[in-house]
């Protein structure tokens, strides 16, 4: 006997339908009306209610400040909070985040880099209902093999898919929000890549036992902790891959439930060519001919075939760094473009889509500041692991992560804050250290769904705001913590 549950669309209730048949029971389940109102309900409310990014920072900075003067003078929290947002180090990073997002944008509008995205959109949007899959697949690839290609990688799918479905009139087709979600599902899968800060850095031959100090247990520490036994261990790859499946599962189902958006995003022209004039002084032809931007092109990219092989073994992917990324796509940007004007309209189109991180980035530093330069890091991850036993500590561990991520959105910051306790903790508690250095880049990865910090490259070069976003990135997380949780039980039990 065949069982068919059929939901009416028409109606929020199900009938029950019993036929004959040789096949085993069979449920076909249609998602209730009701269920989808409440969805799209919960969307534009959150789309009325959420606050920009920038106040969503200074939100933060006011919370991380009143906590920070629990174990510290209000003079002391000032202090560490201007001393984090003019961090020599801390600026340096936020130029390579800027330098990385604006160079990407301009390789995304290089003719032969469209050509190529306009024949990888062209799959994404073949099935409108699969598109915020499709998407979402292929971001989470580039993600894990590092999160700056990934970041820029998956903005650049979601604003080839929005300008291809703009020009075919589609828009009501696809919701704009669902699928620049699905550009940013890379940032749920980086800190367990290539890429992650804490398995790259524990690599590192002496790291461990610089980050203990002086601790009575630092002999026991490895000299090392190489990728095969972090990333590339049996247990990471499945539970990344759970997640990616989990991730793919989530936005097949809003791609079908949510409605399309229906405001001035949507109704957005896409971006347009710069015509170039016909070259008159032989400056302007220098500017106009290809040859010195293939020139310089071929310089940067040699440049970044060299930096590869400096160092450690090419194997490791040691040699993936923030600057490499940029000189590799500085060189790729110039090389792409038919001449150095060309390059240049193409900045000028990019540079504007870095104006929130610009100012948003000294926020935040201050915010790592008063959690370094204060007691309010070591207090926020010790207040949830200190208690724990050796099965819950990679729960532990994994949950004041994430929490440690909304006022940390930096993974080498945060494991520069949390990495001693993960230490310390694994070493007391005798947990695997690779499994519990694990849990705390998968807690650090989960909330970046939560917190828009990342999200600013893709709202940039996409147009979207982050209230498009936000409510997809937050079913996500639920969903993919719910699958983190269960790997985390899992290793603590191993």
């Amino acid at each position: 006997m065949n069982l068919r549950v059929v939901c009416d669309r028409a109606m929020p209730q199900c009938t029950w339908n019993l036929t004959e048949g040789l096949l085993p029971a069979v449920a076909v389940v249609t998602f209730s009306p009701m269920l989808e109102s409440l969805l799209n309900r919960y969307t534009r409310g959150f789309q009325r209610y959420a606050p920009t990014p920038l106040s969503i920072a200074v939100l933060l900075t006011l919370v991380a400040g009143a906590l920070a003067m629990r174990g510290a003078t209000p003079l002391e929290v000032m202090g560490a909070w201007v001393n984090g947002m003019w961090s020599a180090g801390l600026i340096r990073f936020g130029f390579q985040a800027m330098f990385m997002l604006v160079l990407g944008h301009v390789l995304a509008l290089a003719p032969p880099v469209r050509r190529g995205l306009d024949k990888a959109v062209i799959w994404v949007v073949s099935n409108p209902r699969w598109a915020a899959a499709k998407t979402a697949l292929l971001a989470m690839a580039l993600g894990w093999l590092n999160w700056g290609l990934g970041l820029v990688g998956g903005a650049i799918l979601v604003r080839g898919v929005m300008d291809m479905m703009r020009q075919q009139g589609r828009q009501g087709e696809v919701n704009f929000g669902v699928i620049g979600a699905a550009g940013y599902a890379s940032m749920l899968v980086w800190h367990g890549g290539l890429s992650g800060s804490a398995p790259l850095k524990v690599a590192e031959a002496g790291h461990l036992q610089e980050l203990a100090g002086g601790a009575d247990w630092v002999a026991a520490l490895p000299e090392a902790i190489g990728l095969r036994e972090t990333v590339f261990s049996s247990w990471s790859l499945a539970l990344t891959a759970a997640i990616a499946l989990a991730a793919v599962a989530v936005f097949a189902w809003l791609g079908r439930t949510v409605e399309a958006a229906t405001d001035e995003t949507a109704k957005a022209e896409p971006a347009q060519a710069v015509q170039e004039s016909a070259p008159t002084t032989p400056a302007d032809q220098l500017d106009q001919r290809r040859g010195l931007s293939l020139l310089a092109g071929t310089l940067c990219f040699a440049g970044a075939i060299w930096w590869a092989q400096q160092g450690p073994p090419v194997s490791q992917l040691r040699f993936i760094t923030p600057d490499w990324i940029n000189l590799l796509l500085l060189g790729l940007a110039l090389m792409a473009h038919p001449s150095m004007r060309a390059f240049l309209n193409a900045l000028d189109e990019a540079i504007s889509g870095a104006s929130g991180i610009l100012v948003q980035f000294p926020i935040y530093f201050g915010i790592m500041g008063m959690v370094t330069g204060t007691e309010l890091g070591t207090w926020l991850a010790d207040g949830l692991v200190g208690a724990t036993s050796r099965a819950w500590l990679p729960v532990a561990l994994f949950t004041s992560s994430g929490v440690l991520n909304v006022f940390v959105p930096s993974g080498g910051g945060q494991w520069a804050v949390q990495g001693p306790l993960v230490l310390e903790s694994c070493q007391a508690l005798e947990l695997d250290l690779p499994r519990g250095i694990m849990a705390m880049a998968y807690g650090d990865q989960l909330t970046n769904m939560l917190q828009p910090f990342w999200a600013l490259p893709l709202l940039g070069i996409t147009g979207l705001k982050a209230r498009d976003i936000l409510p997809y990135t937050l079913l996500l997380m639920l969903v993919a913590g719910a699958v983190m949780l269960a790997g985390m039980l899992m290793w603590g039990a191993g």
